[in-house]
């Protein structure tokens, strides 16, 4: 889009030079063809001005994304941790088990 802009504020700045080069041009297609650059440039900033917003917000969208990375690593982490210690309670509960089952005999 800023490129489309920035044609067009090219193409009317040239009707204008050549306008006022052929020596055809009242002050009405000056004032005329001045607010049409002038509007252009307008729009030309608000394109950027959304053009920077919109970067801004995905730039926060990566970091989010990566703290939500990072915390789901970690919560696989724990998870991990949780079930290979419920693992070894479970096999030391086992011999537990066994050792009593033998005293019993």
């Amino acid at each position: 889009m800023n490129a489309r802009i920035t044609k067009w504020v090219a193409v009317a700045g040239a009707a204008t030079a050549l306008t006022l080069g052929a020596g055809c041009a009242s002050i009405e297609d000056m004032e005329t063809l001045q607010a049409e650059v002038d509007s252009l440039r307008a729009e030309l900033a608000t394109a950027q001005d959304a053009a920077a917003a919109a970067a801004n917000e995905a730039q926060a969208a990566r970091a989010e994304a990566g703290e939500a990375a990072g915390a789901a690593g970690s919560a696989m982490s724990a998870a991990n941790e949780a079930q290979a210690s419920g693992a070894a309670n479970s096999e030391k509960l086992d011999r537990m088990f066994e050792k009593m089952m033998m005293k019993g005999k």
